[in-house]
């Protein structure tokens, strides 16, 4: 057991130190590293997630260890939650700039739809 808690919390240290780099590639804007963070992340957030549910149930955790789970499932959401800000603004950004393309529409010729989609 002392074997598994210890692999379990360097796992969580792993997902710890992943959500800093993706902390980093946010701040400074560099995409690339972003997406290689997210991915890594995920990897880790896995990795993390299958140790816990067939090592230890949560109860054999101290209350520090589950402490630091509380806090990555936090900055978790808050991660998630600001990309998906950037996502919009991004979105709204390139709308701006560039005409978004007209979505494809079957009319009949002639067909008062087809002159409204001509005005």
């Amino acid at each position: 057991m002392p074997d598994t808690l210890q692999s379990t919390q360097s796992m969580l240290s792993a997902v710890e130190r992943q959500l800093d780099l993706v902390d980093a590639a946010l701040v400074d804007g560099d995409a690339v590293r972003l997406g290689v963070a997210c991915a890594d992340i995920r990897i880790a957030s896995l990795a993390f997630a299958g140790a816990l549910e067939s090592a230890l149930s949560a109860e054999a955790f101290d209350r520090e260890f589950r402490t630091r789970i509380e806090a990555v499932a936090r900055r978790l959401s808050m991660q998630r939650t600001g990309l998906a800000q950037r996502n919009v603004v991004v979105e709204r950004a390139l709308a701006s700039l560039i005409k978004p393309r007209a979505s494809a529409t079957y009319v009949m010729p002639g067909s008062p739809a087809a002159s409204a989609m001509a005005h």
